[in-house]
């Protein structure tokens, strides 16, 4: 892996986080997300090694089991807004 963060002693323990951060790394490898998503305006920027860390730890953390109930709610809101939007346009 190219794109780590840093608490990758973790895989052993919670073989989830390993999944999500070989797949950032794997997406990392085959495109700029990172470099687009610090841009500004939407051209490639150079990304430092810290900012790789950064990343890579924050995606890891989305499998660990808080990262994943943290994801699980935000479905949770999402799902609700739509639904409700849904039902506005539905009644109009």
């Amino acid at each position: 892996m190219i794109h780590k963060g840093l608490h990758t002693y973790r895989f052993d323990s919670n073989p989830n986080e390993k999944v999500v951060a070989k797949l950032w790394d794997k997406m990392q490898a085959n495109s700029y997300t990172l470099e687009y998503l610090l841009s500004e305006d939407n051209r490639r920027v150079d990304i430092s090694k810290r900012d790789m860390t950064v990343a890579a730890t924050v995606i890891q953390w989305l499998g660990s089991p808080v990262g994943q109930g943290f994801l699980e709610d935000v479905k949770e809101k999402v799902a609700w807004k739509a639904k409700k939007i849904n039902t506005t346009k539905e009644s109009n």
